[in-house]
């Protein structure tokens, strides 16, 4: 992929005024939401809802590690934050595969290109390689994404400064069990319970055997004690719907998200957006899983939005939806599996 030198410039340029000033003045940086405090440094680890717990995966993605890892996070309807190797995700995946991530409800961030220690880059290698990323993510997922997590953790006040002026903020951990150096499962879990709080960002990397293991015993053991999984909020593009859409051409599959699950007069419901070029006009089929099998439980308007509605005796588990693809024949589109939003008084 050719890189774009004119935009790198400005965006050092800009990075580099930010800063600019007094000798040694920090730049001026996005104000993340919450700060914490990880090997020395301010990190943004995405909001403090009660009761949610933020998963987050490294250095993918896996052609086998990281689909097995979505079916497992639907099984508990659970929400992740994914930082892909610019690297890996250019021979390793395309469009339809980054769309079926973010289309269950996950979030995707920049990790670089090539997995260097940014503050030991010249400013405008580290500018080059985060846009590029970013670059590529864009071109699968339709959007250039919010956030970014250094490799290593390894980031300064200049290369905050570099990712700022490219729309990003960092993403850091309160919990780094290091499964690459293959920890016994009981230690980890001991380990994580023990950093458990509202908000806590767990650090994991989907290149693992061992990270599946211990992503299982996660959401078994914190679901069990009424937590939940959610996106991390600073990875969220705020033009995600319009972007995505853009993609979409005759014979692509759906593309949707899941924006709110919640509990009102004795029915479940799952409010969103489906969008399939070859229905554009709406009326794309929505499905639901229940224990009678499969139920058209709702379409889509012209807009695009739906509203699907299911008894909760019809539910077993986690509600797992899906958007009918209205194209030649590919397959429909996950939207993945949901839990509803739990109310104040039930939150942790």
């Amino acid at each position: 992929m050719a890189r774009s030198w004119r935009p790198v410039a400005l965006v050092l340029g800009g990075a580099l005024l930010a800063g600019a000033g007094t000798a040694g003045a920090t730049p001026e940086l996005v104000t993340p939401s919450v700060e914490a405090t990880f090997d020395g440094g301010p990190l943004e680890v995405g909001g403090r809802d009660p009761g949610v717990v933020h998963l987050t995966f490294d250095d993918g993605p896996d052609q086998m590690f990281t689909p097995l890892l979505l079916d497992l996070l639907d099984d508990y309807g659970a929400k992740a934050s994914f930082f892909p190797l610019g690297r890996n995700l250019e021979s390793r995946w395309g469009g339809d595969e980054i769309q079926d991530l973010l289309s269950r409800g996950h979030a995707v961030g920049n990790h670089s290109l090539d997995h260097r220690r940014m503050s030991q880059m010249h400013p405008w290698a580290v500018a080059a390689d985060l846009d590029t990323a970013s670059t590529l993510i864009e071109s699968l997922a339709g959007f250039r994404p919010s956030c970014f997590r250094a490799p290593y953790g390894d980031h300064d006040g200049l290369v905050d400064a570099v990712a700022a002026s490219l729309g990003m903020v960092h993403a850091g951990w309160t919990a780094d069990p290091q499964e690459w150096r293959d920890p016994w499962v009981p230690v980890v879990m001991a380990y994580l319970i023990g950093e458990r709080h509202d908000g806590s960002v767990i650090l994991l990397h989907d290149r693992k055997w061992l990270a599946l293991h211990i992503a299982a015993e996660v959401l078994e053991s914190f679901t069990a004690d009424g937590w939940r999984f959610a996106a991390l909020p600073a990875c969220r593009s705020d033009s995600e719907r319009r972007d995505r859409i853009a993609t979409r051409g005759p014979g692509d599959v759906p593309v949707g998200l899941v924006e709110r699950v919640w509990s009102s007069g004795g029915a479940l419901h799952l409010t969103g957006w489906a969008f399939d070029a070859d229905m554009a006009g709406g009326g794309l089929e929505i499905l639901a899983a229940t224990a009678t099998g499969p139920v058209v439980a709702g379409v889509t308007s012209s807009g695009h939005d739906f509203n699907v509605v299911v008894d909760p005796e019809d539910a077993v588990g986690p509600i797992c939806i899906w958007a009918r693809n209205a194209g030649r024949e590919r397959y429909d589109t996950s939207l993945g599996c949901h839990l509803p939003e739990l109310d104040t008084a039930e939150r942790r």
